[in-house]
């Protein structure tokens, strides 16, 4: 008959031979695994565990003795499966040594078995407590052979690695109640245990695919089997330490792998951005493979300039023709560039920077903030940070604006008025550049440099007055008009006494009669006579600055000494009065009213500072008797009024020119 042992169902050995099974059969399925030994016992009380039972055959013979088996005729379990959320959770979180996480069906597996265990806590628990209740010890024998039983029945049912030992999953489960999730996890995960190719070779790998003659990877693994082998002898640059090919040997035997192999290994992404730079350089690493800066534009005009130099797209009959440019970040607004046949130079950059701030001066716009500039060229320019609040040295071209607005320009207006061409290795056909072929050669087409750069100023024309991008933004408004109408209110004016010095033409001068000084075939006169006593003594030379205007003349220096800033001077030519009375206009007499208020200012000046000046006698007491004994005649006269050199008066040339129309 059935019985039930510790909530197992079973039968004795004397059941199963009335049942017309033999012991032979018993012996063959316990030794096959088609069935279990719950107990050991003598003359014939040894039981079997009837749901451990595998064939059909068995369990009909059984059944047509002892009954039909069904829930009812054993108790209920005292295990419960039951899927554990938290230890889900737990595992997604984990992550392998270099950072990945763990395989879904591992994931799987180290939940299930967590489950199980719980499963048996439970089942542990509940046998402590009914054995106690009775006043008996657990039997731990027979509660750990139920539970590996248990366990083997849900490993199976839910993916899972077996325990069949009751003393091991005893061991496991202790462990597992002391150290909790992390003793499922494999000690060995994440681990290069059981790679082929340690880490040393993948550096070998590596440092034989870094160098710049860019070897393909079947010439990475042919050098690395003539290493291995002996053949070939390597070495460190940086230390020079020759390698040593039984150091990257596997218990005395060299490791042979596959090109496939040493393929996977030089393409992984890490590897080969570790390297990118030292087979392709540093601005095709930059621009492929480092992480590019993403940024929002900015709110008001002139917040920041970015300048870079342009190779325009036609070539000229003298060779190619570069520009040098400034836009303006926010508006898109070009300033007008500085052209030169062949590569661009300090001279050309200047002449960008001039053409921009006399842009700025007519349009009565202050100070750019920021400038954001390329490196090979503006390295040398150091008096950037003394004109600009900010400058920015980007690091890649895909960094700076002035790239997008010269694609922009490019492709946008030049490309539909037929001033522009793409680039022959162009991916869309669209900006690939038709090439002509003669005499079996390509030929570019060329044209006059003037052509090129009139047809380049009328496009930049043409697109700052075209509609802004951003539409939702500046609705109905042009570039240069979203230039005008939206100027950083925190930017300064500018200074042209300061940027004269760094970006204007100097003369080298004197001050001449306390009055003017002469540059560029002109004369300027000083707008304040104070600026004398900022010259050094007994020195009038001075380096004047200026720049021409849209006419091509100078309207006004400014005067320096000695990097000593001394004053401003304008040109006296616009004063200029006709010397005769009766053929002067009102311009004349506007000129000579202002000529004589100078005069005016400049005896002011004079008289002002002369005024604390004390008029000193003196008189020589070691005169002897003899001397003064001698009868001196003086005879009076009456000294002209006006002869004394430092007694004059003020004459007033303002009435005087007056009176005399």
């Amino acid at each position: 008959m059935y019985q039930v042992c510790d909530n197992v169902l079973t039968i004795s050995v004397n059941d199963w031979r009335n049942a017309g099974l033999t012991d032979n059969q018993l012996k063959k399925d316990s030794c096959n695994g088609l069935l279990s030994i719950y107990r050991r016992g003598i003359q014939g009380n040894t039981l079997i565990n009837v749901r451990s039972i595998k064939r059909p055959d068995r369990l009909q013979a059984i059944e047509s003795t002892l009954g039909r088996i069904n829930e009812k005729t054993e108790k209920k379990s005292i295990f419960k499966f039951e899927i554990d959320t938290e230890a889900r959770s737990f595992f997604l979180l984990q992550r392998k040594p270099d950072g990945s996480t763990l395989d879904p069906k591992k994931i799987e597996e180290y939940v299930n078995r967590a489950s199980i265990f719980n499963g048996i806590k439970k089942g542990l628990e509940i046998h402590t407590n009914a054995r106690a209740s009775k006043g008996r010890c657990p039997k731990k024998g027979d509660f750990w052979a139920a539970a590996t039983e248990w366990y083997q029945e849900q490993s199976e049912k839910y993916s899972c690695t077996p325990i069949g030992n009751s003393r091991s999953l005893e061991r496991i489960f202790k462990y597992y109640l002391s150290a909790g999730y992390k003793s499922i996890i494999h000690k060995g995960t994440g681990n290069d245990s059981a790679r082929i190719v340690s880490n040393s070779i993948e550096k070998l790998f590596l440092a034989l695919w870094r160098t710049n003659d860019k070897p393909f990877v079947s010439r990475v693994h042919e050098l690395y089997l003539e290493f291995i082998s002996g053949s070939k002898e390597l070495f460190d640059k940086s230390t020079g330490e020759i390698f040593n090919p039984e150091d990257f040997r596997h218990k005395g035997r060299a490791m042979e792998v596959s090109p496939a192999t040493v393929w996977n290994y030089l393409k992984d992404v890490v590897n080969e951005t570790s390297v990118f730079a030292d087979r392709n350089g540093n601005f095709d690493y930059t621009v492929k493979k480092r992480p590019h800066q993403h940024r929002k534009p900015g709110r008001y005009t002139l917040s920041k300039i970015s300048m870079d130099d342009v190779a325009m797209s036609r070539k000229s009959v003298r060779g190619w023709v570069y520009k040098y440019i400034a836009v303006d970040v926010v508006s898109g607004y070009w300033f007008r560039p500085a052209y030169i046949v062949g590569k661009p130079n300090h001279n050309t950059v200047i002449e960008s920077f001039r053409n921009m701030f006399c842009e700025l001066n007519e349009l009565g716009l202050p100070m750019p903030g920021e400038l954001e500039v390329e490196y090979h060229l503006m390295k040398d320019f150091d008096w950037l940070g003394e004109l600009f609040p900010f400058v920015r040295f980007c690091e890649s071209p895909v960094e700076k604006r002035a790239e997008h607005a010269i694609k922009s320009l490019k492709y946008g207006v030049s490309k539909k008025e037929g001033h522009t061409r793409g680039r022959w290795y162009s991916r869309h056909e669209a900006y690939r550049s038709v090439r002509n072929k003669m005499s079996g050669d390509f030929v570019e087409p060329e044209f006059q440099p003037q052509t090129i750069i009139a047809d380049d100023l009328s496009d930049i024309e043409k697109y700052n007055n075209s509609l802004h991008p951003l539409q939702k933004t500046y609705p109905g408004m042009t570039r240069k008009q979203v230039l005008l109408a939206n100027i950083n209110p925190n930017l300064k004016k500018i200074d042209n006494w300061h940027l004269l010095r760094y970006i204007g033409n100097e003369t080298e001068t004197s001050v001449r009669n306390n009055d003017y000084c002469c540059v560029a075939n002109e004369k300027f006169e000083l707008t304040d006579f104070n600026s004398l006593k900022r010259l050094k003594p007994n020195n009038t030379e001075v380096m004047a600055y200026w720049l021409p205007n849209e006419a091509g003349s100078v309207e006004k220096v400014y005067l320096y000494q000695d990097n000593n800033y001394i004053g401003e001077a304008l040109n006296r030519s616009k004063f200029d009065y006709n010397e005769c009375a009766i053929e002067r206009t009102e311009d004349d007499e506007a000129a000579m009213l202002h000529q004589n208020k100078r005069n005016s200012q400049f005896d002011k000046f004079i008289k002002d500072h002369k005024a604390g000046i004390a008029k000193i006698g003196h008189q020589n007491s070691d005169i002897s008797e003899t001397i003064l004994a001698i009868p001196v005649e003086i005879a009076e006269t009456i000294q002209p009024k006006g002869m004394d050199e430092y007694e004059y008066e003020i004459t007033d040339y303002s009435l005087l020119a007056k009176q005399s129309l």
